[in-house]
């Protein structure tokens, strides 16, 4: 087969994973998008107002009654990606199916260009393996987003210091809870104001237990659950809390030095571990350019077949556990 003929077979294996994609995601948006609409026209014919308005705003967002799709949708709000959630899952769909089909036709590409003799004619279908390429593909704008998020709380916890010293300035046992926290944003610092703002608008729309519960639990941050039971403890019984805020200070300057050598541990294993995903493609892809027999070894004996999917699962396993690390709060 000519040398021509090699990229066209890539080529066509990731477009025929682009074409599935795109008729799956197409599919789902008739389903999604179109559905709702004639049940809303049909609710509007039957001039039931209440059942109407219930039935557009669930169908409206039909995913984010799902609680991973929630979880997801907040991890992007946080991150500040300007996107909806469903527009990342049709991404990965789409990735994880190129990725398959792509990893079929460069299994195709490598035994047509190296394998010698019958192993030419023999059909190489590792699909165990293209999946979970595919998969690993597909989750890599989610382990992008996490790192987002996790970027984001860092910077927030490194900030937790300052944030607790302004509240201390602003402290005043004459004001009201409510009075400190909105007076105590415009001095906040900048990683910081986005959420405090967010938590400021809360106030308006939930008790302050849950607006400061809910700040904490987006930050995820043990600091900042200190803070907020500080505060509310203080607000219930009315005493004053400026000692017990100078006090969690101070443990938290004791405890920023440790995070700063585990968060730099954190970024080599993270840098560490692409370069290692990296790598082993380039690995396989040597000893196969090395010594062409080595094609049967990796994709047409059962063993080497094995091995290489195990390998790719030991790859993913590595990303989620580079997330799992970064998640201590600080």
């Amino acid at each position: 087969m000519s040398g021509n003929s090699l990229p066209e077979s890539l080529v066509q294996g990731a477009a025929q994973g682009l074409f599935l994609s795109l008729w799956i995601i197409g599919t789902a948006m008739l389903i999604l998008v179109i559905g709702p609409s004639l049940s809303r026209r049909m609710a509007r014919r039957r001039r039931i107002r209440r059942y109407r308005d219930a039935v557009t705003a669930e169908n409206h967002r039909y995913l984010l009654r799902y609680p991973v799709v929630r979880r997801l949708a907040a991890d992007m709000e946080f991150a500040e990606w300007k996107a909806a959630p469903e527009w990342l899952l049709s991404m990965m769909l789409a990735v994880f199916l190129i990725g398959s089909f792509g990893a079929q036709a460069a299994v195709g590409i490598l035994q047509q260009h190296y394998a010698t003799g019958a192993d030419r004619f023999v059909r190489a279908n590792p699909w165990l393996m293209n999946l979970f390429a595919g998969s690993l593909l597909a989750s890599l704008p989610l382990f992008y987003l996490k790192f987002r998020v996790q970027k984001k709380r860092n910077r927030i916890a490194t900030r937790m210091i300052m944030l607790v010293q302004n509240i201390i300035g602003h402290y005043n046992p004459a004001l009201t809870l409510n009075e400190m926290l909105v007076k105590a944003s415009g001095t906040m610092p900048a990683d910081v104001r986005r959420e405090w703002n967010r938590l400021v608008v809360n106030l308006h729309m939930q008790t302050t237990q849950e607006a400061l519960h809910d700040f904490a639990k987006r930050i995820d941050n043990h600091w900042a659950d200190d803070l907020a039971d500080l505060l509310l403890m203080g607000a219930h019984y009315g005493t004053d809390i400026t000692e017990a805020l100078h006090k969690l200070v101070a443990h938290m300057q004791t405890a920023k030095s440790n995070e700063e050598k585990r968060m730099a541990m954190i970024t080599a294993y993270r840098i560490g571990t692409t370069l290692m995903v990296g790598f082993a493609a380039f690995v396989v892809l040597f000893n196969i350019y090395a010594d062409t027999g080595n094609f049967r070894h990796y994709f047409l004996e059962p063993g080497g077949k094995k091995v290489m999917t195990i390998s790719i699962v030991v790859l993913f396993a590595s990303l989620l556990m580079v997330v799992r690390s970064g998640r201590k709060p600080f």
